[in-house]
């Protein structure tokens, strides 16, 4: 399967960059995306071909491994990384990298076996959160569209769609099917063709939101609101990805925008109002609470003036019910990464670290401190995660781990010399 492009304009500025030589600018952009997504494979192929030119061929090898780690169906990358050995004179390993191409062929035709023989996946996905997960296998499959009730298409029918077809109609019948990573690049075709096309951006945020791939979703929709057709339900895809990144404000803004335009038997209607009532009813519940705990403070700065025993008991109700804190657990690798899941980054970062002074397994050690590199990258304290980082490289350097965090390594230097010039983090 060749390299999936999507319309994300970082892609093209780093090409500028790299068309001019300005070699460093372009793997910014390329970190910028993998700061969002760091299964981007898109991002990885891009920094691989500038690591070739740059002749960093340990740092192109990282990439491209990265990058069909995470698809391994994507032929470039391997070939990429055994150009890089051979540039580097080891022939051994370039032709390992050329055996390891047979099975990603292998794996392409099973993904799209599977694929084939599947059904669309639901419109609307079950919400996730956007908080960052704990790090998985790079060889991880992506999550399957949902097995096809009877039929199964012939294989030699792709979409069933001819090749001549419209390359738009071609993409929304694939779309249709599930076949997500076919579908991508044809919007790219589209918008070459006719740049502005509003469908075609329309449809690449659907794609992409399929994918999971939710910033380029959000890119691409926003560009879509004015497709004639289905327009209005970019809003409701959008609210849909703010509800994952726990934008309440912008999902509830979303939600109103497609409500407002949709017909009575619109498709996401009852969807949308029933998100909006629970949203209504979370805002109700909080806007309670907030006039409870105001109630109590006015009462424990009466009782106190009073200064008798009432005084006493108001503080210790208004103090047991406001000490919001993470929820205790013994100490392991599992409960940490669901501290660490669940937004406590702190208590996730004191339980990692207490395991680091208790007898563990290697695997548990390494996988601790490089999900301690990562708490410290979040919380902003780059040159804390720099530390962890090296330390993973230099204790385990043929750990699983030890490329991811080699790059992150890379990530996280950069992070922190340019630390001044970064967004703060909204998590």
């Amino acid at each position: 399967m060749s390299q999936s492009w999507a319309v994300d304009p970082r892609i093209e500025q780093g090409a500028r960059f790299e068309a001019k030589g300005q070699y460093d600018k372009a793997l910014g952009e390329y970190r910028a995306m993998l700061a969002e997504n760091k299964k981007n494979t898109e991002a990885y192929m891009a920094a691989g071909k500038v690591r070739m030119k740059m002749k960093d061929y340990k740092g192109a090898v990282a990439n491209f491994r990265l990058a069909y780690g995470y698809d391994p169906s994507l032929t470039e990358a391997y070939e990429g990384a055994a150009k890089a050995y051979e540039a580097m004179g080891q022939q051994a390993k370039a032709d390992a990298e050329r055996a390891k191409m047979k099975g990603g062929k292998a794996a392409a035709k099973t993904e799209t076996a599977k694929t084939e023989t599947s059904a669309p996946k639901a419109e609307v996905a079950k919400a996730e959160p956007a908080k960052t997960q704990a790090p998985a296998k790079a060889t991880q499959p992506a999550q399957q569209a949902a097995p096809a009730k009877t039929e199964t298409p012939k294989a030699a029918q792709p979409a069933q769609v001819s090749a001549t077809e419209d390359p738009f109609e071609k993409g929304k019948a694939l779309l249709a099917e599930g076949r997500y990573a076919e579908a991508a690049p044809l919007w790219r075709t589209v918008l070459s063709k006719k740049p502005g096309d509003a469908g075609a951006y329309f449809y690449a945020g659907l794609t992409r939101y399929e994918m999971g791939e939710y910033d380029k979703a959000e890119f691409n929709l926003k560009k879509g609101l004015s497709y004639k057709e289905r327009g209005n339900d970019a809003n409701y895809y959008l609210a849909k990805i703010n509800q994952k990144s726990k934008h309440l404000d912008l999902e509830k803004k979303y939600l109103s925008a497609y409500l407002k335009k949709a017909a009575p038997d619109a498709k996401f209607r009852k969807a949308a109002e029933d998100r909006m009532a629970e949203i209504n009813a979370v805002a109700n519940a909080a806007a309670e609470e907030k006039a409870m705990k105001e109630a109590e403070a006015k009462a424990l700065k009466e009782a106190k003036k009073t200064g008798n025993d009432k005084a006493r008991s108001v503080e210790t109700a208004v103090s047991s019910q406001n000490n919001e804190v993470a929820p205790t657990a013994t100490n392991s690798i599992a409960n940490a990464n669901a501290l660490y899941a669940d937004g406590y980054n702190e208590a996730a970062l004191q339980m990692y670290k207490a395991l680091l002074e208790n007898e563990i397994t290697p695997d548990e050690r390494y996988f601790a401190m490089l999900q301690m590199g990562n708490i410290y990258r979040e919380m902003r304290d780059f040159h804390s995660a720099v530390t962890r980082y090296r330390d993973v490289v230099r204790e385990f350097p043929d750990s699983d781990w030890a490329t991811e965090a080699e790059r992150a390594l890379e990530d996280a230097v950069w992070l922190e010399k340019h630390a001044s010039e970064l967004p703060r983090n909204k998590r």
